[in-house]
């Protein structure tokens, strides 16, 4: 697809990856539709936006609420707002030991990261295949290609995002609408605050997941990991070489930065 000349809609746009991928899509050219759960950070999506030169049309939205997300379909319907790209950015990373968390928490990850954008999707699908061309990003993680302690539901997840967007990839291959996924190392954003990254992990700027997303829209390769070199060590390795690559986790202590970690932005999670 062209990288200007869409109405993209983004969730999660009100801060993070999602506010920098409104904001560098609207400079090539695009008009933005955001969604997000607090209106306040929409406000300031609208302005980069609109500083861009371009429109912007915000929805609050609980994507972990199936009332709201019709409601948001309802809205979008009525106000007869069409799209071409559908980048399914939302999501939450809560981490730590698995048993010693509360479920309720655990929960709202699976809500969110899984059954809110899989029926976001289901709902929009419609919209997509009925334009010339379209595409769906869906937002995975590295985490979604190799499970490691600490991130036991998170991973759990994004493997889940992965397996979905291989399925509808292959679904609509022969049509009108394409199906990419990124696979991102520690990005450093707010998500990641407090988590120590190791070898496996290194940290990367936001910009470099926008420039994946872009590739995404202009390329269509399907699976995008960034930094791309990680397809070694996260997937050839462990296939090929199971065991070590389960010593190796363990020995380098390649995950202990997500069981130890104490992050301020949890304590926002509506549960």
């Amino acid at each position: 697809m062209k990288l200007s000349g869409n109405t993209i809609l983004i969730t999660g746009s009100g801060m993070g990856i999602g506010l920098l991928t409104a904001e560098q899509l609207a400079k090539d050219g695009n008009d933005i539709i955001g969604v997000d759960l607090d209106i306040n950070l929409l406000k300031k999506t609208k302005e980069v936006v609109e500083g861009a030169g371009q429109k912007f049309f915000g929805f609050v939205c609980d994507i972990s609420n199936p009332m709201e997300i019709e409601k948001f379909v309802k809205n979008l319907k009525k106000q007869k707002l069409r799209f071409q790209i559908l980048i399914n950015n939302a999501g939450i990373a809560p981490s730590g030991p698995f048993a010693e968390k509360e479920f309720l928490v655990w929960k709202k990850a699976i809500d969110i990261n899984i059954l809110g954008l899989i029926h976001l999707t289901h709902s929009l699908i419609p919209y997509l295949i009925s334009e010339k061309k379209s595409s769906i990003i869906n937002l995975a993680s590295i985490a979604g290609k190799f499970g490691s302690e600490g991130t036991a539901v998170y991973s759990a997840t994004k493997h889940a995002v992965v397996g979905f967007s291989q399925a509808l990839r292959m679904e609509f291959y022969n049509s009108n609408l394409e199906v990419n996924w990124i696979c991102p190392s520690m990005v450093k954003t707010r998500m990641t605050d407090g988590v120590t990254p190791s070898i496996f992990t290194p940290v990367i700027e936001p910009i470099q997941v926008v420039s994946a997303i872009k590739k995404a829209i202009r390329k269509n390769p399907g699976e995008i990991l960034v930094p791309g070199y990680l397809r070694f060590s996260i997937v050839h390795l462990p296939a090929l070489f199971p065991k070590f690559s389960l010593w190796l986790a363990i020995k380098t202590k390649a995950s202990k930065g997500w069981l130890l970690a104490n992050k301020g932005l949890e304590k926002n999670i509506r549960i």
